[in-house]
């Protein structure tokens, strides 16, 4: 203890209240053991005054054996810094030597150097009971930590185990040797480690705040040594060396996992209830009624008995016991029965549900439960929210668990309220009803256990009988004997009480032998609050005469369409031959215009062949002839010259002309290069010459070996659709696409020209004699195919022709050759 001995001197008031309140008998000595500072239980144990104590001589106080054991070992202790403690002698006043316990602990200088004694003393006798009772108390306590259940143990800062009572290997599994060389860490699952950070968080700020003694309390999830996991509930606490550092922790752990499988599966029904609860259909209160039941009991101490009188004298009593109801919950129906927005809206204003009649049903609950009953259920009239009245079937009923305490009441209410209007609204029409019955052109009998129990007036000018003759017979015994076999087979099992409902059709003769066609239609009804049956009669005669005469007239429609219709199918097969030798008409002039075409193609093939052979030839050799009339001839008038230079020119374009109208006839190039390279040079040659771009791509057509017909048909209508941008489209753009797509030939042109109306081009087609588009069609059609035109004003034409493969494809060597 590094205190300064002059500190000491300039307040001994200041310590002598505190070691006088103290109560242990204590003094500041010198190192001589003169005293400096003596407090009162210090000075009675020698049996001096504290002032005396100052003044008394050393051996008056302390015998030599004393002195000496002073002299050799505490003193020696002392300077070391070093305290001790132990029993030495002491002599009284009254020269009586006594044993007592005491104990002397150094004061050091700034140096370092003893300066002063503290010396505590305590009755030796004290002490030896004291050390007695602590033995006995330790034997017990060790004796319960060898034997409890729950494990006491110790660890130093790491978490490691230092020692544990033996009931470690019931809990944890592992033999204390074992758990000695594992940390609370290795034993402790990952999830569990947040919780052990957690504890020493909180740990920390108790520590900072200078609660040294705080206790951290923790459930936590173990490896157990045998296989498995369980729950430990430990209750933990920082040990602290004599110099006040961390020491390690002091604990108890218990088994608790019963306890949380207890908790899982209480959470789990509990979960399961209050889903019920809450999705039930039917409104749910859950109530607590303990404060009710308590003052039911102070009632009944002071001697109250009859409960419905007490309540009816005493209406503010009964008015307190609504103040005693706590409503702990209500689930969503309750809130969709009394139009809550939420259960604080609802308990809010829970003096705007009651009715006069609710209170009423209040008050029968109030007796029942202050007379020891547990259960009620009644009829009453609440309010929602939005103040609608509603009727509701209220139930409550107490668990037997809580009959004595009255702390859980299950209160349920369910919804009547479209019953109820039911109910009012049949009452409200039943006279409107019963007029109707009265005036009802049908026949209304009511019977109930075989009784007549009410007859309308239409009832006797059906069957010509009075209100009193029908009484006595049925209607049903009026049936015609024809029809009594059938009647009675339809209506057996609503006799035998099979059925409640039934339906026939019958004869019945009236009084005046009259035959009368009627239906019977029976239905249960409820009357007078009893079953009953409710027959209703119609007389359907005249509707019998209809249907008679509807089959006469049926029959007379059926043999009329009969006749037509054998008229209409000599005139089917009329039209199937007529259809059948017009297909075959248009399947010949189908095959006259292939051959027509084909016809044209070889005349112009032959036309153009002699244009070029023939009249192409003539003409270049008057050409040449032209060119070389005046090589002989050196004077030559000059008008002369120029005359026949003018003719070789005109004789030149007439060369070219007739060889264009030769290639057009006939594209030299589809025999030469084939169709796409054909292809390619006429829209080369179009675009070129008109001025306008033309983009054409052929893909996988190559790959196609397609007969003549086929090819020279596609030249054509790509050669026209050409044409037609040429002189009608204005265009300056033309696409044209030839694609192989299996199992058919595609070829779309289109262009951004100033497009046109394809159903008016298309009427004009025929009056003005124009055949582009009629050929490209007719050609389509001559190899299998189709075309498509699609056309607006102002934004462009274009044409899609296709055409099926099978058609086109060149079958022999010889059929090409051939052509």
């Amino acid at each position: 203890m590094n205190r300064n001995h002059a500190s000491l001197k300039p307040s001994p008031q200041l310590f002598e209240h505190v070691l006088d309140a103290s109560g242990v008998a204590m003094a500041i000595r010198t190192v001589d053991l003169k005293p400096i500072f003596v407090n009162k239980a210090f000075a009675d144990f020698f049996g001096y005054s504290v002032a005396k104590m100052f003044s008394l001589p050393q051996e008056k106080a302390l015998p030599e054996e004393t002195m000496a054991l002073y002299a050799t070992h505490i003193r020696p202790a002392l300077h070391t810094g070093q305290s001790w403690e132990g029993e030495y002698f002491i002599r009284k006043k009254d020269n009586e030597v006594i044993l007592v316990w005491g104990r002397f602990d150094p004061v050091l200088d700034a140096s370092g150097n003893l300066a002063n004694v503290i010396s505590i003393m305590q009755d030796n006798l004290t002490c030896t009971k004291t050390a007695k009772a602590l033995k006995v108390s330790e034997d017990k306590f060790r004796l319960l930590a060898e034997n409890i259940t729950d494990v006491i143990w110790t660890m130093d800062d790491a978490y490691n185990f230092t020692y544990a009572t033996p009931s470690v290997e019931d809990v944890w599994g592992y033999a204390l040797e074992k758990l000695k060389e594992l940390s609370l860490l290795k034993i402790t699952l990952p999830e569990s480690h947040k919780i052990l950070k957690k504890a020493e968080k909180a740990r920390s700020r108790a520590e900072a705040q200078g609660d040294f003694d705080h206790i951290n309390r923790l459930e936590m999830e173990h490896y157990h040594g045998k296989g498995g996991t369980i729950w430990v509930e430990t209750a933990v606490r920082r040990l602290f060396t004599e110099d006040g550092k961390p020491g390690g922790y002091q604990g108890v752990s218990r088994d608790i996992t019963l306890r949380k499988q207890t908790e899982a599966a209480l959470f789990e029904r509990e979960s399961r209830y209050r889903t019920l609860f809450e999705d039930s259909p039917i409104s749910l209160w859950e109530e607590d009624l303990s404060r009710l039941k308590i003052y039911f009991d102070a009632l009944k101490e002071n001697g109250v008995t009859d409960f419905r009188q007490y309540f009816y004298d005493n209406p503010d009593a009964l008015a307190k016991c609504a103040t005693l109801v706590t409503v702990v919950d209500v689930n969503k129906a309750t809130l969709d029965l009394l139009s809550a927005k939420s259960k604080e809206d609802l308990f809010g204003n829970l003096e705007k549900v009651l009715t006069e009649s609710s209170m009423a049903a209040f008050t029968e609950e109030m007796i029942l439960l202050a007379s020891g009953g547990c259960e009620y259920c009644g009829e009453i009239t609440n309010r929602t929210l939005e103040g609608e009245t509603i009727w509701v079937v209220v139930h409550f009923f107490v668990p037997p668990e809580y009959k004595d305490s009255l702390a859980r009441v299950i209160v349920s209410l369910l919804d009547v309220t479209p019953r109820k209007r039911a109910e009012q609204a049949l009452m409200d029409s039943e006279e409107r009803y019963r007029v109707l019955a009265e005036n009802s052109q049908e026949g209304v009998i009511v019977i109930q256990d075989r009784e007549i129990k009410y007859i309308n007036e239409s009832m006797t000018e059906i069957f010509g009988l009075s209100t009193e003759e029908l009484e006595q017979v049925h209607p049903l015994e009026m049936v015609h004997p024809e029809d009594k076999p059938f009647i009675h087979e339809q209506f057996k099992k609503m006799y035998e009480g099979k059925e409640k409902e039934g339906f026939a059709t019958f004869r019945v003769i009236t009084t005046h032998d009259e035959i009368k066609w009627l239906t019977i239609s029976v239905k249960p009804i409820m009357w007078e609050g009893q079953e009953a049956q409710l027959e209703i009669f119609t007389d359907i005669t005249h509707h019998k005469t209809l249907e008679r005469e509807l089959l006469s007239t049926h029959a007379q429609m059926e043999d009329r369409i009969s006749k037509r219709t054998a008229e209409l199918s000599e005139a089917n097969v009329q039209l199937k031959a007529l259809a059948e030798e017009r297909g075959k008409a248009q399947q010949r002039i189908l095959a006259l215009t292939q051959e027509l075409i084909r016809i044209q193609e070889d005349e112009r093939q032959r036309i153009a062949r002699d244009l070029h052979d023939n009249v192409a030839q003539n003409i270049s050799s008057i050409m040449l002839k032209m060119e070389t009339l005046f090589d002989d001839h050196s004077c030559v008038d000059e008008r002369l010259r120029k005359r026949s230079e003018s003719v070789t020119d005109i004789l030149k374009e007439v060369v070219a002309s007739v060889r264009d109208i030769a290639y057009g006839l006939r594209p030299p190039a589809l025999d030469q290069l084939g169709l796409v390279k054909s292809l390619q040079h006429l829209c080369l040659e179009a675009g070129n010459k008109h001025g306008f771009a033309v983009d054409f791509v052929a893909t996988g057509v190559e790959d196609i070996s397609l007969d003549f017909d086929s090819e020279i048909n596609i030249y054509r209508m790509i050669q026209e659709a050409v044409r037609n941008i040429v002189r009608h489209a204005h265009a300056n753009k033309a696409t044209i696409r030839l694609v192989k797509s299996h199992p058919d030939i595609f070829i779309r042109i289109e262009d951004n020209g100033q497009g046109f109306n394809v159903l008016e081009r298309q009427a004009k087609t025929l009056t003005e004699k124009r055949m582009g588009l009629r050929s490209m069609e007719e050609r389509a059609r001559l190899v299998g195919g189709s075309m498509e035109i699609q056309s607006l004003v102002g934004t462009g034409t274009r044409i899609i022709f296709r055409l099926p493969t099978h058609h086109s494809r060149r079958h022999t060597d010889y059929e090409y050759h051939d052509r």
